[in-house]
């Protein structure tokens, strides 16, 4: 199961009350929410403490765990009914059991990698999952500078010659990335910035990053 919009509009926060903005949000434009999940250890900053997330009431979720050891997270995130737990491959954990329990507690895999990790480290993890996010910012606050070289490595993933990848793109989001990200190869783009931070107007903020994708 996946997103079946290519723009997963996400959220980053302590607050319950702008969470569940962001979630009612995501329920109305595309059905899909992307939620991430600090633990001020990998990375700097905080978000809401899984226990104190509302009902997901949506159809997909995904979970983006920047954290340490993200074994210890996933019976919370299955709690909580969420579709897909994105691990970063930097992390602490075995592969084998987290395979294993994420599949006892029915949640899809994905592996999100920084900017500055070698692409080829993925290939021990494809067997498990082909869901791959690529990090155009590097973990933690929103709204940093998108990196280039994020570019070559979609083009890289998405001519894999031994399985079709699934690439996803998270942080940097913008309308000027949007089109060069997609023409790259792309299929999802996770956006925060570009549609809470520009105004009032998220849907319309959204809208126009559909279409920009949409008119490619």
């Amino acid at each position: 199961m996946r997103s079946k919009s290519p723009i997963i509009p996400a959220v980053l926060t302590t607050n319950i009350d702008v969470f569940s903005q962001h979630l009612e949000f995501a329920k109305e434009v595309g059905n899909s929410l992307h939620i991430d999940v600090i633990d001020n250890d990998f990375c700097q900053g905080k978000s809401l403490e899984i226990r104190d997330w509302p009902e997901l009431l949506i159809e997909y979720t995904e979970a983006h765990l920047m954290v340490r050891e993200p074994l210890s997270y996933l019976s919370e995130l299955a709690a909580k009914k969420v579709t897909r737990a994105i691990i970063h491959i930097e992390s602490n954990f075995d592969l084998i059991e987290l395979a294993d329990q994420a599949r006892r507690l029915d949640i899809l895999l994905g592996w999100a990698v920084n900017p500055d990790t070698d692409l080829d480290k993925l290939r021990n993890f494809y067997p498990v999952s082909n869901y791959i996010q690529l990090m155009g910012v590097q973990p933690g606050l929103t709204g940093q500078p998108f990196i280039d070289t994020v570019y070559p490595a979609i083009r890289y993933l998405a001519k894999n010659p031994a399985r079709r990848l699934i690439v996803s793109v998270d942080g940097g989001v913008s309308l000027e990335t949007t089109p060069k990200l997609i023409a790259a190869g792309a299929d999802y783009l996770v956006s925060s910035a570009a549609i809470f931070e520009r105004g009032n107007t998220w849907k319309a903020n959204y809208e126009q990053l559909k279409q920009i994708i949409h008119d490619r």
